[in-house]
């Protein structure tokens, strides 16, 4: 309990109480006194008189020195700060806004339900006490958009809002939340009061650095309410999955770990986790875990032969649902369609230029089938050829083109092809119209002593070298390389592959939908051993598949709850909407629009540019529901569909609460008050921290005052 003031600074006018006894003082009557002897018998009477007389003027002292006193504290208008909550009057009316957070934390379940129910009771029951002259403005911390000044709103209207919060698994913005706040106290109040329901979690709240915020007003706070904090932050999170391969073949087998963390004070002997593959559960495993430690499990699953795979891993009950699951999805691809091009057909097979990469790529594991289905042709055919039967082309030292052919290879790559030209002593040094390659090809020269590839320090994790681990340079220390063709890299083309003094051995880069790439060597031994060097298969195999990884299967976009998804058909088309299938159930449209080109601006004297026949920009569009997690499928007008999976953020398992003096470093400039209210009570808003205007009460008492003095004065 305390005291504020709206205007403080008029309490200085509390000097003026010393005017009553100044007066008093200078009124006193100054009297000589001479002693007759024939009064002396009413002496006995005069000084009963005269005491009561004095304890009359002293009494009325005391009621102008407090009438003065009033006065000066209605002009500062004094509050009384009490539990209960914030209650308004017509004398005193009041802007309240209310921040509720929805985030993932809020979710956690306590003894009365979960924390955001207690949360919003308690809200209900504040603006249920407002009087009809008050305002109210709700705000969440997942869910507002900075556009425009937030509504303000009469009681009923907040009531409905606030029914209409729901929970979500994001992770909130406190800081947006709290400017919003500040902004919308414009409306004409006596009182200006946000109240932040929150369980302040370090997830949400220790990111939290709001700078440049106007001060309040010296009447207006930010009261900081904790809820449920004796519910504690006892949970088991599941905070990681890794899966590998990923995106997983066609009916091939893959692997889920699992990263599970006790943020408990107890240990857990028994913590159940499945594994879900559509609705069916396919595996499940029991951990222990001390408190604060980390261990996890693994499974071993195979992939469906065709369609979407998809799937999610949970954890037993606990407290807080929100951390316990995490979604994963991809397309199945089919195999790889790979097309060999032989520039020197020979009887042998072991003389044949594309002997070891076609070996390479039909490679299979014991019992199973390659992942590629592998064609060879001579380079006479070429001309019977359709591109488009194909995922990947490799030309191993071809030197004649048919001009045709050459002409839609480039079509097919722009449409998502992939296409390799090797070396050769046949090889042309380019292609009819070839200038789309990513590197130019120079006159071939020997190397002596013959030298060994390198990848560059910035490639080792590329999708290439993915199935040699960490450092994959040292599988190609003992590769010799005699001859080549020098490189150099046109556009954004990047070597991949290089000799020790950065010469280039292999040059990739995009074209359209596809990718393209050049060797410098040769498939075969006539300028290198690379292909007889156990390093071959996988990087064969690796760079087939980043090359022609249309076939391979697409992992589902990765989202956090909360992130806005970015729509943008694959297809070009003129579709105006998409809808978009929510994890309940409900399909949502969505409108695609074109994004403005940006033109340059236009120099001063400059003649006008001659208008050029462009194809519009493709539509896109933005999706800002995913405040939930689960699978959102993307329905386009042409039947294809897009599966993502969106899991809570990381963030929402960090439920240390942050103290009271770390939430005043975090917001400096502006008085805060805190409060809290627990779980189940019947009116958690008695737990809150409200003013009352003590403006009425103290005019009442004035007025009273002014009676008992007149009185007084009038008997005097």
């Amino acid at each position: 309990m305390g005291f504020q003031f709206f205007h403080s600074i008029l309490l200085w006018g509390m000097g003026l109480v010393l005017l009553p006894i100044l007066i008093h003082l200078l009124r006193r009557r100054l009297v000589r006194r001479h002693k007759l002897p024939t009064f002396e018998f009413l002496l006995r009477t005069q000084r009963r008189l005269t005491t009561r007389s004095r304890l009359r003027n002293w009494i009325l002292l005391a009621l102008r020195v407090s009438a003065v006193a009033i006065v000066v504290l209605l002009s500062a208008r004094p509050l009384l700060q009490m539990a209960g909550g914030e209650s308004g009057s017509t004398w005193s009316p009041l802007h309240l806004v209310v921040v509720l957070d929805n985030s993932g934390s809020m979710a956690y379940r306590t003894a009365g339900g979960t924390r955001l129910e207690a949360a919003r009771k308690a809200a209900e029951r504040l603006v249920r006490d407002l009087s009809s002259s008050d305002r109210v403005t709700v705000l969440a911390t997942v869910g507002e958009r900075g556009e425009g000044p937030p509504g303000i709103q009469r009681r009923d209207q907040a009531l409905s809002r606030l029914s209409a919060i729901v929970q979500t698994d994001a992770a909130g913005d406190p800081a947006l939340a709290i400017r919003r706040a500040l902004e919308s106290l414009t409306v004409p109040a006596d009182r200006r009061t946000v109240m932040v329901f929150s369980d302040f979690a370090r997830g949400d709240w220790d990111k939290v650095r709001v700078q440049g915020l106007r001060r309040l007003l010296p009447h207006a706070e930010l009261q900081m309410v904790r809820v449920a904090p004796e519910a504690g932050t006892d949970d088991v999170v599941l905070a990681g999955l890794t899966l590998r391969p990923w995106p997983p073949r066609a009916g091939a087998a893959f692997s889920v770990s699992t990263r599970i963390v006790n943020r408990g004070g107890s240990r857990k002997d028994r913590v159940p986790v499945s594994l879900f593959v559509g609705e069916e559960r396919v595996a499940s495993a029991e951990l222990a875990l001390e408190p604060g430690a980390e261990g996890g499990t693994s499974f071993r699953i195979r992939a469906p032969e065709k369609g979407v795979l998809l799937g999610r891993v949970e954890l037993g009950d606990d407290p807080l649902e929100t951390t316990n699951r995490r979604y994963f999805a991809a397309s199945m691809g089919q195999q790889l369609r790979v097309l060999l091009v032989d520039g020197d057909p020979q009887r042998g097979l072991l003389d044949s230029d594309t002997f070891y990469l076609a070996s390479a790529l039909r490679a299979a594991p014991p019992g199973g089938d390659s992942s590629m289905l592998v064609e060879v042709v001579a380079h006479y055919e070429l001309a019977k050829v359709k591109w488009e039967d194909y995922d990947f082309v490799a030309a191993c030292n071809v030197g004649q083109w048919p001009p045709q052919a050459a002409g839609s290879l480039r079509k097919f790559v722009e449409n998502g092809g992939g296409f390799l030209l090797a070396g050769g002593d046949l090889a042309a040094r380019s292609l009819p119209d070839g200038g789309w390659l990513p590197a130019v090809l120079g006159e071939p020269r020997r190397l002596s002593p013959p030298r060994h590839p390198a990848v560059p320090l910035e490639l080792q994790e590329h999708p290439i070298f993915g199935a040699l681990g960490r450092n994959p340079g040292r599988f190609f220390s003992r590769v010799r390389v005699g001859k080549l063709f020098p490189l150099s890299p046109a556009g954004s083309a990047a070597a991949l592959l290089t000799l020790a003094d950065g010469t280039p051995l292999l040059v990739a880069g995009s074209l359209g939908s596809g990718r393209a790439a050049v060797w410098a060597s040769t498939c075969d031994r006539d300028w290198g051993d690379l292909p007889v060097h156990p390093v071959f298969v996988p990087f064969a195999r690796g760079l087939v598949e980043y090359l022609g990884g249309r076939a391979k299967g697409t992992a589902s976009t990765a989202l956090d709850a909360g992130e806005p998804l970015e729509v943008r058909p694959q297809a070009a088309g003129r579709d105006e909407a998409v809808r978009v299938r929510t994890p309940g159930g409900e399909e949502i449209t969505l409108r695609l629009e074109s994004p403005r080109p940006l033109s340059p601006p236009a120099r001063p004297g400059a003649p006008a540019a001659q208008e050029r026949s462009a194809a519009p920009p493709a539509r896109q569009g933005r999706f800002e529901g995913t405040a939930r997690a689960g699978f959102y499928q993307v329905l386009f007008a042409d039947d294809s569909s897009q599966i993502l999976a969106v899991n809570p953020p990381a963030s929402q398992g960090d439920l240390e609460p942050l103290s009271d003096s770390a939430l005043r470093e975090r917001l400096p400039g502006v008085r805060l008050a805190f409060s809290a209210i627990r779980a189940g009570e019947g009116n958690p808003a008695r737990s809150v921290e409200g003013r009352t205007d003590l403006g009425p009460l103290l005019f009442l008492f004035l007025a009273g005052l002014l009676v008992v003095e007149g009185m007084l004065a009038d008997h005097s």
